[in-house]
């Protein structure tokens, strides 16, 4: 059988305020439009439901084509979405204006899908920071998701963002929301053009905020959650990661795997059965 290839969409989506909200203005100038970047695969024959997978923090969709070929073969429609200012999406390298933000983008891929597929299930699939602003969006608007996987979520992140200079170096080197700083690990940025290790300053605050504020919210969730983290990664705490499961949900450690734990095949393979059996046919 011939794996099944994407198909690429472009959404128009409304510029941000700094707080992350829909810029005021008449959309359809150009000016007051960014452009996102969407990876979509269609399975043969009628969806059974559509999953979005959130892509981590440097990273893009098309890192997760092998699991979106994998759920596509297995009746799902997949959208692989660059968030702003990465991949082939626009936006500032690195820099998102936050929470907010990314909830309002990823509703709007949602809205996207819903347009095809409007009583189909939906499936949230996020990876590191991915995972928890899938599982952001879970919280804020639970109706909206069926089920909710997260793989080795970012629950503690830490980034090398910039420090405002002391002394005299603090009148020439001013820093600001957008004054991009470092990811702090090695990402895939050596061997993928796409991906990078930059993220600003405004996008790493907002990062850890979400991180600590919906950890806290998970045990509000009544939808199926599977969490994976890769035995061998050295990001995530497995130990805090575990209770985003909830009390109903499911935990797996995949070994001889790290930080990218979704391009692991048995991991793929576990994913894809762990959604078909939370959203049945």
């Amino acid at each position: 059988m011939q794996p099944i290839e994407p198909t690429v969409t472009y959404l128009e989506l409304r510029a941000s305020t700094p707080d992350g909200d829909a810029a005021g203005g008449i959309q359809h100038k150009a000016e007051g439009l960014v452009l996102l970047h969407v990876q979509e695969l269609a399975p043969p024959g009628e969806p059974r439901g559509a999953v979005t997978i959130v892509h981590d923090v440097g990273g893009h969709g098309g890192q997760y084509l092998a699991l979106a070929r994998a759920l596509a073969a297995d009746g799902w429609a997949v959208a692989l979405p660059d968030l702003r200012g990465n991949g082939r999406s626009e936006g500032e390298r690195g820099h998102s204006n936050g929470i907010q933000e990314v909830l309002r983008d990823l509703g709007d891929v949602q809205d996207h899908l819903a347009y095809r597929q409007p009583e189909a299930p939906k499936v949230l699939v996020g990876h590191g920071m991915g995972a928890i602003w899938a599982l952001a969006y879970a919280c804020e608007r639970a109706g909206d998701v069926a089920a909710l996987v997260l793989a080795a979520p970012l629950v503690e992140p830490r980034f090398e963002l910039p420090k405002e200079a002391g002394g005299l170096a603090k009148l020439f080197k001013k820093v600001g929301p957008t004054t991009a700083g470092k990811l702090g690990w090695k990402s895939g940025a050596d061997r993928d053009a796409l991906a990078h290790d930059v993220i600003t300053k405004r996008a790493g605050e907002q990062a850890i905020e979400a991180a600590q504020r919906y950890r806290a919210r998970a045990g509000e969730l009544s939808i199926p959650v599977f969490v994976l983290c890769g035995r061998d990664d050295t990001l995530v705490d497995a130990a805090a990661a575990q209770p985003l499961a909830g009390a109903r949900g499911s935990f797996e450690g995949i070994a001889n795997t790290a930080h990218d734990v979704l391009s692991a095949p048995s991991a793929i393979a576990r994913t894809v059965a762990w959604i078909g059996g939370a959203v049945p046919r």
